[in-house]
C-alpha cells in the first residue's frame, strides 16, 4: 500500500514500531531529522544534531530508530511517497513519449524543490543500491514499450542505460549549488530532446 497519504504516525509505525501507533518521541525525532535535512542537507543530519533538536540522548534515538542509517532510510521512503502522491498520473490513452517526458519533468521539478532529499538518496544509495532498483525498473518498463512499438530504434538495455545516465546527470546539477532552477530546467529540456532524437533515429 502507498504511504503517500498515510499520517506520519502511522507511517512510522509501519516502518519501525511494534506498537499500535508511533510514539510522540518517534514522531519528534523524525520531524527534527526532516527539518535538519531541509535546512542543512545530509551533512547536518547527525546524531548529535537530532538529539539536541529533540532534547533526547543518543541511546533514546537508537532505541526508537536503531541508528542514523535507519532514520535516513525513513526520510527517503517518506520523501518518495510524497513524490509519488504529487506525480501526475498517466492515462492509458496517453502517448508513451508524453508519459516518459511527464515522469522526467516531475522528478526534475521535485528534485529542484527538495535538493537535500535527493542528495541524501544519492548518499544512501552507495550503501543501499536497492533504493534505485524500483525507479530504474519503472523507467525500463516504459522504455521496453517504446522499443516494442518502434518509437525507440536503439535496443532496450542501451536505451535504458542512456536515459538513466542522462536523467541522473540532470538531477545532479542542483547539487552544484550555483545552478539555478531555471538553468536546470533548460539543460533538462536540451538533454531530453537530444537523447530522444538519438534513440529514435534509424541507424
Amino acid at each position: 500500500m502507498s504511504r503517500a497519504n498515510v499520517p506520519l504516525s502511522d507511517f512510522l509505525h509501519a516502518f519501525f514500531s511494534n506498537s499500535t501507533v508511533a510514539s510522540d518521541t518517534e514522531t519528534a525525532i523524525f520531524q527534527a531529522a526532516a527539518a535538519l535535512l531541509e535546512e542543512h542537507g545530509p551533512a547536518g543530519l547527525t546524531t548529535r544534531a537530532v538529539c539536541a533538536a529533540v532534547g533526547i540522548t543518543a541511546p533514546t534515538l537508537y532505541h526508537h530508530f536503531g541508528g542514523m542509517d535507519a532514520l535516513a532510510m525513513a526520510l527517503i521512503t517518506q520523501g518518495r511517497a510524497d513524490f509519488m502522491s504529487r506525480r501526475r498520473p498517466a492515462k492509458a490513452s496517453d502517448d508513451l513519449m508524453k508519459v516518459l517526458r511527464t515522469h522526467w519533468d516531475d522528478a526534475v521539478d521535485f528534485t529542484i524543490k527538495r535538493p537535500h532529499l535527493y542528495a541524501l538518496l544519492v548518499q544512501q544509495a552507495q550503501h543501499h543500491p536497492e533504493l534505485l532498483v524500483e525507479t530504474f525498473a519503472e523507467m525500463r518498463a516504459l522504455v521496453q514499450r517504446l522499443v516494442d512499438t518502434g518509437r525507440f530504434i536503439v535496443p532496450l538495455e542501451e536505451s535504458a542505460r542512456a536515459l538513466s545516465a542522462a536523467f541522473n546527470g540532470v538531477l545532479s546539477l542542483r547539487q552544484w549549488g550555483a545552478t539555478t532552477a531555471g538553468e536546470v530546467k533548460a539543460t533538462s529540456d536540451l538533454i531530453f530532446t537530444a537523447l530522444i532524437t538519438e534513440l529514435s533515429r534509424k541507424r
